[in-house]
């Protein structure tokens, strides 16, 4: 006779921990089917800033500088709906591989040279020799103004001091510059 329990009894016991497996596995199923296409996103993502880094892009040209297939691939990102907040982060993201802030530091310090080595009484041609030709002059009886503009890459996205000069002529001799401010 057998005293020990009855196939039910010992298939009810194995339940608790049958029902755990198959709990378990359905988790890391879910979480495998959810995790690894965002997974897949995030990299997709943050792949984007190295691969303009590598082919010379910045802000102002950056799809002009990637190759076609490579801008089939990446240009939707530009697209995507985005929250905000995400979107920021990822845009100051692409901006860091692409060295905006680098190029804004060098074009102010540019700027900064430009404008230390134009001084009161300095020639006309000697300003011209050193700058070229102006984008445009204006005159009036008493002076020629003379209108510098500097276009850079990192002028799109703001946080420079000035963008050009205004040179003010009298006699064929400086008289006075003024910035042409710009930026944020």
């Amino acid at each position: 006779m057998d005293l020990g329990p009855s196939a039910a009894a010992r298939l009810i016991a194995k339940l608790p921990s049958a029902i755990g497996a198959a709990n378990a596995r359905w988790f890391w199923r879910v979480s495998l089917a959810l995790g690894l296409p965002f997974l897949v996103l995030v990299v997709y993502m943050l792949s984007l800033g190295p691969i303009l880094r590598f082919y010379g892009a910045k802000p102002f040209n950056k799809w002009g500088r990637v190759p076609a297939a490579v801008r089939i691939l990446y240009e939707p990102q530009d697209r995507m709906p985005i929250p905000d907040s995400l979107g920021r982060v990822l845009r100051r993201y692409n901006q860091w591989w692409m060295g905006v802030e680098r190029d804004k530091r060098e074009f102010r310090r540019v700027i900064a040279q430009i404008d230390s080595s134009i001084t009161n009484g300095m020639e006309q041609s000697r300003v011209i020799g050193l700058l070229g030709q102006p984008v445009g002059w204006f005159t009036n009886a008493n002076r020629i103004e003379a209108y510098y503009f500097y276009w850079s890459d990192v002028e799109m996205y703001g946080g420079y001091m000035t963008n050009g000069f205004v040179i003010y002529f009298s006699n064929g001799v400086v008289s006075s510059k003024s910035p042409i401010i710009g930026g944020r």
